[in-house]
């Protein structure tokens, strides 16, 4: 899909004024970039009144680009409607589970389900798709902006409407919906599908099983959202690739990407991380691993160029070396291309305080000086970075379906992140994997605490384990149907023949209570909740060391799959040594410095404030090193 590395910025020509575009231009060149981003955010100048289309200064801005020799991205502007729209079709606007409407003024004020709104977003797209179809430097299209950032729900009439068509599709009649929700607890029985609403503010929890279809539902509304502006594109401008920049909650990336899209986006800002400590910025690859799970190649939309910051906060700025440092990390967790967010820092608006390349005064700086190291280096080697990817030996299974029973379910936290976290940061390269289709080319499958599932995991988990692959399932998981009810089984459920044991006794773990497992005479901490088990067909390998669970059996081992009974919350070091016993895995350099190993080449980044001492030929600034800086990175061929 992307034949040359991507490297530029995003550019909002209606910021400034006209007569400056033609040198911002040459400027955004200057700085070695070969891509611009625009038009994401302007529908009101794009369509000042109701069907009179003006994309003349736009069509300036491509213009120049292509004199200028820049691929351009566009963004469809519906995160933003105009004023007039909302005005004259305020059912367009979402509301909060409240019933509070969403008022005109900032950005995602509408919804998703809107008949209205729906059909002005195709408008738009439409006319845009036909103007810019022409221009040859148009290579791709973004689709709005960053779906669900600012909130995502939405309880409007018209998505109550839509709920009720999306559950009558579903379950067909209101009595399969009665018997798959389990509505005779508490007298929750419909009697028709009017009768439902989006689970609204109640008095106290809400059934699960609905909560479950609504978050469902919402992530195939966005997803229908989506959709109908990718296929107007696609009409257009078949050769223009689609994409969109993610991640947030409530939407099914993977479904979203398969359905609608070319490749999947991502914006990454690491210092939301580093902010609250030297190397904590590493915990941005977690959502980079994500995104590479639903799209082999991906893009960086909007790249950390500066402090960001809303009216309410400011992040730290960047030190010299970390924007190139997160640039890499970026490109070597599977980004085939990187815009930077963003050229110029704005004036006036929301985001006066989200800096980017260049401050308010326009002027250079530290930061355009170091952007410029890095597109010299990206001319030369960038690339490598299409032909050579890394492979990971471990891959975290998940899925959205899941992900939506926890929402239901909130008592019980999914520690993936924590997990990845925890492996990533001992340079073990870990895949998030949505697919099951896609494990065999790994050497370990974590299951943590994967609630729904059916016969067919079970399955596929032990054709996986037959074929010399390690699986280490974590507790709850099995448990429940596709309906978010639990299965009338002794847990483990549906992997109880699969691990070789079963809950004998379980407790959640109050605050106050320590509880750790002990394994090859290391102990653990177990917290949240925590399950003694009952060996048939496995093996004992991890003991509980307190209280009542004393001695007791906290992890079973039946041939290549692992059964540990209880979650994780602040350390998830029992997964890195259950790994290492089948995995080879280097002991890194230094605890903040990052490993990459592909193709015929290795690539250090240095997380960390304080030099490591390691020597070799940087290919990068093709010269020698003794040491690689604070926040620095080498290139180096593998011998």
């Amino acid at each position: 899909m992307i034949k040359e590395f991507l490297i530029g910025c995003c550019y909002y020509p209606e910021h400034w004024d006209e007569t400056n575009m033609e040198n911002d231009i040459i400027r955004i060149k200057d700085l070695g970039f070969n891509t611009v981003r625009m038009g994401e955010f302007s529908w009101s100048i794009f369509e000042k009144e109701e069907g009179c289309f003006d994309f003349s200064l736009l069509e300036k801005a491509v213009r120049l680009a292509e004199k200028n020799n820049l691929y351009v991205i566009l963004g469809t502007p519906t995160a933003a409607p105009p004023r007039w729209l909302t005005e004259r079709y305020p059912d367009v606007l979402c509301k909060n589970s409240d019933g509070i409407v969403m008022s005109h003024g900032s950005r995602q004020h509408h919804n998703h389900t809107s008949e209205v709104y729906l059909r002005f977003c195709a408008r738009i797209t439409e006319e845009m798709a036909k103007t810019f179809s022409r221009f040859k430097n148009v290579i791709g299209w973004q689709i709005d902006n960053e779906l669900n950032c600012h909130r995502n729900e939405s309880y409007a009439e018209s998505d109550d409407i839509a709920f009720r068509k999306w559950l009558k599709d579903k379950y067909g009649n209101i009595e399969a919906l009665n018997q798959a929700w389990g509505t005779c607890f508490w007298s929750l029985d419909f009697n028709d599908f009017s009768q439902i609403e989006c689970p609204k503010r109640t008095t106290t929890h809400k059934n699960p099983s609905l909560v479950t279809d609504y978050y469902l539902f919402l992530s195939d509304s966005v997803i229908n959202y989506a959709t109908i502006q990718a296929k107007i594109i696609k009409k257009y401008m078949p050769n223009a690739f689609v994409t969109h920049n993610g991640y947030f909650a409530n939407l099914d990336y993977k479904k979203l990407t398969d359905e609608c899209l070319d490749l999947l986006s991502f914006d990454s800002y690491p210092m939301f991380f580093e902010q609250k400590g030297i190397a904590n910025g590493r915990q941005a690859e977690y959502r980079l691993a994500q995104t590479r799970g639903c799209s082999e190649q991906f893009l960086i939309l909007e790249q950390q160029s500066g402090p960001g910051g809303q009216l309410s906060y400011l992040l730290p700025t960047p030190v010299p070396g970390q924007i190139r440092l997160w640039t890499y990390q970026s490109i070597l967790h599977g980004a085939v291309g990187v815009l930077y967010f963003r050229y110029r820092t704005a004036l006036f608006g929301a985001e006066q305080l989200w800096y980017g390349i260049y401050d308010h005064d326009g002027e250079e700086n530290y930061r355009s000086g170091e952007i410029r190291q890095i597109t010299e280096e990206i001319r030369r080697v960038g690339n490598v970075f299409l032909k050579e990817r890394k492979h990971a030996d471990v891959a975290i299974y998940n899925d959205y379906h899941n992900d939506c029973r926890r929402k239901s379910e909130p008592f019980f936290e999914d520690d993936s992140r924590l997990i990845f976290n925890t492996l990533n940061g001992k340079n073990v390269s870990t895949d998030i994997v949505y697919n099951l289709d896609d494990l065999e080319k790994y050497k370990v499958i974590i299951i943590p605490h994967i609630a729904i599932a059916d016969e067919m995991f079970e399955q596929k988990f032990q054709k996986f384990a037959d074929n010399g692959g390690i699986v280490i399932i974590s507790a709850k998981s099995g448990t429940k149907d596709k309906n978010a009810n639990y299965l009338p089984i002794k847990n483990p459920g549906w992997f109880r023949n699969l691990t070789g044991c079963y809950v004998d006794w379980f407790t959640a773990l109050p605050d106050n209570t320590k509880q750790f497992v002990e394994m090859d005479n290391k102990r653990y901490p177990a917290e949240i909740y925590c399950e003694t088990l009952q060996i048939e067909g496995s093996s004992a390998v991890g003991y509980y060391t307190e209280g009542f669970c004393r001695d007791k059996i906290a992890m079973a081992k039946k041939g290549n799959v692992y059964y540990l009974g209880f979650f994780c919350k602040n350390s998830a070091d029992v997964y890195y040594d259950i790994i290492a016993k089948h995995v080879n895995i280097a002991t890194p350099l230094d605890k903040n410095l990052e490993e990459f190993a592909f193709g015929n080449y290795k690539m250090y980044l240095n997380h960390g404030d304080s030099a490591v001492k390691c020597s070799g030929y940087d290919l990068l600034c093709e010269k020698s090193f003794t040491e690689i800086p604070a926040y620095g990175v080498v290139m180096i061929g593998r011998e």
